[in-house]
């Protein structure tokens, strides 16, 4: 999907020439690494996701950051978030050096909170989201533009399912405290079938309520989930 041009490249080029840091963020598989990487191509990859690299980073980060040749793509930050203190600190002591580290996320509340923290003014934001209909015309007003998806509409009733399952297994459960992964699929199905209206809070607890088994916990959350969300 490189011949599609993304809207957001003017504003990450401006970017990089203004900031020493670079966070996009944006959900999963909308192309926040294939974006940097084709706007850096000779910046160093390293894949944070990686569990050696989760490895090294937990023995010593200050020695895998040292080992590092700028300008370096850290993909999927929120895996690593004391990189950040650590990218600070380099920062820092190179103030007028632009464009060196860059990052993408996917947990948009965590990974945000560790920026606040560490990089605030010295790292510019951005959010990608998949592929508009302004940037091609294979993007659906229904199905969106998630670059599988455009690629092999085929196959999207069986990418969109697995999305669902990786979101549930992996990204919510690190946020918050979700323990009963069914109801919470249906209380996911309520709130899309009411896409494109206004949001009505009190109904979607009534509602999501009603659909859950008796427990202490009610939905699998520690409040109910209208509440939680």
């Amino acid at each position: 999907m490189k011949d599609i041009h993304r809207q957001i490249v003017p504003f990450l080029l401006s970017a990089l020439r203004r900031f020493p840091a670079v966070v996009v963020t944006g959900p999963r598989r909308s192309g926040k690494t294939t974006l940097l990487r084709t706007a850096l191509p000779h910046a160093q990859y390293v894949l944070l996701e990686d569990p050696d690299i989760q490895d090294r980073v937990r023995r010593d980060p200050r020695a895998f950051i040292e080992s590092l040749r700028p300008p370096v793509i850290f993909d999927e930050i929120q895996n690593t978030p004391q990189l950040l203190d650590y990218v600070r600190t380099l920062v820092d002591a190179r103030p007028r050096k632009m464009g060196q580290w860059l990052f993408t996320g996917s947990q948009e509340a965590p990974l945000m909170q560790g920026i606040t923290e560490s990089m605030a003014g010295r790292a510019a934001i951005l959010q990608l989201l998949p592929f508009s209909m302004a940037e091609t015309a294979k993007a659906d007003p229904l199905l969106g533009g998630f670059p599988e998806v455009v690629l092999l509409p085929r196959g999207r009733k069986l990418w969109f399912a697995s999305y669902l399952q990786t979101y549930i297994e992996r990204d919510v459960r690190l946020i918050t405290n979700v323990r009963d992964l069914p109801t919470f699929r249906r209380f996911l199905s309520l709130l899309a079938s009411r896409h494109g209206q206004m949001l009505n809070a009190p109904t979607l607890q009534l509602r999501s309520e009603s659909q859950c088994r008796p427990s202490p916990s009610g939905c699998g959350f520690s409040r109910s989930p209208a509440r939680s969300l």
